[in-house]
């Protein structure tokens, strides 16, 4: 058994810093090149690559700066490399652009969806074509793949990003960009100008003194190169501005940036200050500058009234204190629980004189939430990774300012104290309101970004006074349009403005943490994708894309057209075999060879253990149900219930079958895996509080951590506990879609539909190239329609919409057999929905119920993984890949040979004996081959009918295994 347990879930759930950075020790230095011959990830595929030239081009206009890094990657050695390159970035800056030498030119790279980009390049490694992915993480490191980097030749790459000039952690109105770079083969070259200011700004050279930037045309400009290591900050300091300066993006709309001295504030007392402390997992770590600055900030401010509300995805904590000591105290005995969620806070309709607000940012869950606090709010923050967008989009709507803590808090304590007036709103001259975003400033500045009038000039709302400026001419830059489509992105978290969010990050080019950049080599490599090629895109290429992308949609129309009789006529078939009687005496033909010398035939068939004792009769249920899992409650279900995490040690055991029939052979404590945690979770289960924090310090980083502690939670009685548990994993760094999909099905086990669905729902805007997202929506979907009648109609309606999408949808031919899968839940959800008096919208010849005995589900969360399902009957015959069909009436869905699944099992009439169901892996990953697949099964009694019951369990599945992963037994007998 390895140490991590969940390594399958951990991989899944950490590409952006697991799976994404090679085996071996973190790169150190900003830039950091690594790299892995031929794109593998294990130790013994890393080699030595160098950064053979760098060079910098930074345009200062105005209080924002836009830089150009061009970096070229050598490989000197024999085998055809992936490179990895790391930049950490200034603070606030927003990438705006990447390109890829791809033939000789520089090709730039088109916004996709994480996931699905990650997924597209991954395939081409495979492929053995060019592929660059281009990510931002969000601690504020662009981090980019590149492959392959030929044996004796070079790549080179091209990163944008504009920056305010203004760096928290030194208080200061400057530019800082760390670099820690041996000398170059080929050398470097650093550039910087400046535009639209009225002074030379400040510079310093890394690892050198402050140098004098000298006149050049309308600006100043500076420029050194060399071959010496460079070791040290490259700092740009704010010089004076004029009071408004006009640019003009590629896309001709016309920006503005508008600057002044803030009025001068006075020392302010407040009566009344609440605070908002998020205690959400995600702020787990030390406050202690936070807590520094909250007693230095209530010592000014002096109230009569001090009010903490601690809050996250569970709701609020209010509690009244007499002074700053108590309060420090309250807030030093929280605990950091759950996910980020300001739902709770939606309806504080109490006044206060000041808010402040300490927290990181957007929220994890909830976030179609609307929340309007009663008061002023300052946003504080002390953590690099933070949200500054939604803080400051969230603060300047509540009439205040967000601040990020640095080195020395008493610039912030004297803004919070102060509360001196800020921008609160631009208006062109007919008063409506222009969209802008304020940068913060260290010397009594303010500084906006707005969206030029049409015509005529601009006020600008201070403290309830108006300064009007006049609109200059503009110049060409792209640098306050990018920070306004961050500030507005911020406010389209919500899942139904997915679209929005990605449109206009694409107008834009603003790259995100859940939209990374794509280049791909040729144009039928973007038809293949799905994915538009950049604008840029011209000449051969450009027409070859138009002549390919024409063919394609030409053959996806006619697919279309074509898709509902091929549908059609595969439920035909299906029911067609599903209607054949079978004689339960049946033998099977001899076995056909497979595709694996390592197959062999099925066991012999061992003899059934005793039933497993029901809580109660079930109406016309003459049979038994064992499964080699964790048991769930036998009560009739209407659809498959949600996932129960195993040991794939365990649940490889058999049952001993002289144990009686309560014991292990039926409920094997399967679950319980072999980790150090749970084992002292256990030693000690009056203590669990305590433990936890102990095992939290090493173990916490891991979703896998908190998806196991609220399984043992629920075990122990403790569901709601186990619910805020498990919402922590999506607090986490790593988190990203299969953290949401996990999540979503360990909430709906704990019965939070509404949470479980959002996640759900979520899943399926981020990756809309898949069926399983949507399949699994609308699984989601039947069952809250199950749980709470209230949503039954409405759920059950779009469950039956979304299965039917995924049955009619043409597919890729890897996804082939979802169709009948989806079919056959649909079906089984049309019934209940009709008795409601609601209707369906799909082709009568598609709706029949195929019931059955026994239905298996299978599905699994690894791409590019053939995970086969293998049942054996009664008779020794096994259902397989390639004997599908079995001579009792077995019926085996289509073998995805691709990952994700699902594969389905059923049997309408099943005859007496045990079915041994196993998983059984074929071909693994081949970008991680030792990354092991986590398969889901549901067992399912009764399909389709008014008793029908089900189990599931979630397993590790290893290449390794000869005989595949059991996962579970049926045993089919007369009823005691």
């Amino acid at each position: 058994m390895r140490v991590c347990w969940a390594m399958g879930l951990l991989c899944l759930l950490a590409p952006v810093a697991v799976a994404a950075q090679p085996a071996g020790p973190p790169p150190k230095g900003s830039p950091s090149l690594t790299a892995l011959a031929n794109g593998v990830r294990d130790p013994a595929h890393i080699r030595d690559i160098a950064l053979s030239r760098l060079d910098i081009a930074i345009t200062l206009r105005g209080g924002i700066a836009e830089t150009v890094v061009t970096a070229k990657f050598a490989n000197n050695g024999k085998d055809p490399l992936e490179g990895d390159f790391r930049l950490a970035l200034p603070a606030d800056a927003v990438v705006t652009g990447y390109a890829l030498d791809i033939k000789d030119r520089m090709l730039d790279g088109v916004l996709v969806d994480r996931g699905r980009a990650r997924a597209v390049y991954e395939a081409n490694v495979r492929g053995r074509v060019d592929p660059g992915l281009a990510e931002v993480e969000p601690e504020g490191v662009f981090h980019t793949r590149v492959f392959p980097i030929p044996a004796k030749g070079s790549r080179t790459i091209r990163l944008r990003y504009v920056a305010p000039l203004f760096n928290s952690h030194r208080g200061e109105d400057v530019y800082v960009l760390p670099l820690d770079l041996p000398a170059p083969a080929e050398g470097w070259s650093i550039s910087v100008r400046a535009e639209g200011v009225l002074a030379a700004p400040s510079l310093t050279w890394p690892g050198r003194d402050a140098i004098a930037m000298e006149r050049s045309g309308s600006g100043f400009a500076a420029r050194e190169e060399g071959v010496r290591a460079l070791n040290g900050l490259l700092i740009l300091g704010r010089p004076a501005l004029p009071e408004a300066l006009a640019s003009r993006n590629a896309l001709g709309e016309r920006f503005v940036q508008l600057s002044g001295r803030l009025p001068a504030g006075a020392a302010a007392t407040a009566d009344r200050v609440r605070i908002y402390w998020d205690r959400s997992r995600a702020r787990l770590g030390s406050h202690k500058a936070e807590l520094a600055l909250l007693r230095r900030t209530l010592a000014g401010l002096k109230p009569r009234e001090i009010e903490v509300v601690t809050f996250n995805s569970s709701g609020v904590e209010r509690r009244k204190v007499a002074s700053a000591d108590a309060a420090i105290a309250l807030l030093e005995g929280v605990r950091y629980r759950g996910a980020t969620s300001f739902a709770r806070l939606a309806g504080d309709l109490v006044r206060a004189d000041r808010c402040l607000l300490f927290t990181n940012g957007r929220p994890a869950i909830d976030r179609d939430a609307s929340v309007a606090l009663p008061c002023r709010v300052d946003a504080v923050t002390a953590e690099a990774s933070a949200d500054m967008a939604w803080l400051r989009h969230f603060a300047t709507l509540h009439g205040g300012r967000a601040w990020r803590l640095g080195d020395d808090i008493g610039d912030v304590e004297k803004g919070l104290v102060q509360a001196g007036p800020s921008v609160t709103a631009v208006l062109d001259d007919q008063g409506r309101r222009l969209p802008f975003v304020p940068t913060e400033s260290g010397n009594g500045q303010w500084l906006v970004a707005a969206r030029a009038p049409d015509r005529g000039g601009v006020r600008v709302v201070i403290g309830g006074a108006e300064q009007r400026r006049a609109v200059p001419e503009a110049a060409d830059f792209a640098g306050e349009g990018a920070l306004i489509a961050v500030d507005t992105l911020a406010t389209l978290g919500a899942t139904e403005r997915r679209a929005d969010y990605v449109a206009l990050s694409r107008r834009y080019g603003v790259a995100s943490p859940s939209l990374s950049f794509l280049v791909l080599e040729t144009p039928a490599d973007y038809v293949r994708a799905d994915v538009a090629p950049p604008a840029s895109y011209a000449g051969e290429d450009l027409a070859a894309y138009r002549a390919a992308r024409k063919v394609a949609d030409e053959d996806a129309a006619e697919s279309k057209r074509e898709r509902l009789d091929e549908v059609v006529g595969l439920w035909n078939e299906q029911v067609s075999w599903w209607r054949r009687k079978f004689s339960p005496a049946a033998r099977p033909k001899p076995a056909r060879s497979g595709r694996s010398d390592n197959l062999v035939a099925p066991p012999a068939v061992m003899p059934a253990p005793a039933p497993t004792p029901m809580p109660e009769p079930l109406p016309s249920n003459d049979n038994q149900v064992v499964v080699t899992g964790t048991r769930l409650d036998s009560t009739v279900s209407d659809s498959v219930s949600a996932i129960t995490v195993v040991s794939a040690e365990d649940i490889g055991r058999f049952p001993d079958k002289n144990a009686p029939p309560e014991g292990a052979r039926i409920e094997i404590d399967a679950w319980q895996p072999d980790r150090p945690y749970l084992k002292a979770f256990d030693a000690a289960p009056a203590r669990f509080d305590a433990v936890f924090l102990e095992q939290e310090k090493v173990h916490g980083s891991l979703p896998a951590f908190y998806l196991d502690t609220a399984e043992w939670l629920r075990r122990h009685g403790r569901t709601a506990e186990a619910s805020e548990m498990v919402l922590a994993a999506l607090d986490l760094p790593v988190a990203n879609e299969v953290t949401l999909g996990l999540v979503a099905a360990r909430l709906e086990r704990y019965g939070a539909w509404d949470r479980a669905i959002e996640l759900r729902e979520r899943e399926a805007a981020l990756d809309p190239t898949r069926p399983q997202p949507k399949r699994l929506l609308a699984l989601a979907l039947a069952r809250r329609a199950a749980a709470v009648p209230a949503h039954a109609r409405a759920d059950l309606e779009r469950a039956v919409a979304l299965l039917s999408e995924v049955a009619l949808t043409p597919w890729p031919d890897i996804w082939e057999g979802v169709e009948t899968i989806a079919l056959m839940e649909a079906n089984a959800l049309i019934p209940k929905l009709r008795a409601l008096g609601g209707d369906i919208d799909l082709d009568r010849r598609l709706v029949t119920l195929l019931d059955a005995d026994i239905r298996v589900i299978a599905e699994w969360n690894t791409d590019a993984t053939d995970l086969d399902l293998w049942v054996d009957e009664p008779t020794g015959e096994r259902a397989i890949y390639n004997n599908p069909r079995t001579a009792i009436g077995g019926h085996l869905s289509n073998d995805m040979t691709n990952g994700y699944g699902p594969e389905e099992y059923f049997i309408r009439h099943a005859p007496n004996g045990t079915y041994t169901i196993r998983a059984n892996v074929f071909a693994s990953d081949r970008i991680d081959p030792n990354g092991p697949s986590v398969v889901t099964a549901h067992v399912i009694r009764n399909f389709g009918r008014p008793n029908q019951s089900d189990e599931s369990v979630d397993i590790e599945v290893l290449g390794d295994d000869r005989e595949g992963r059991l996962i579970g037994r049926v045993v089919i007998g007369p009823k005691r």
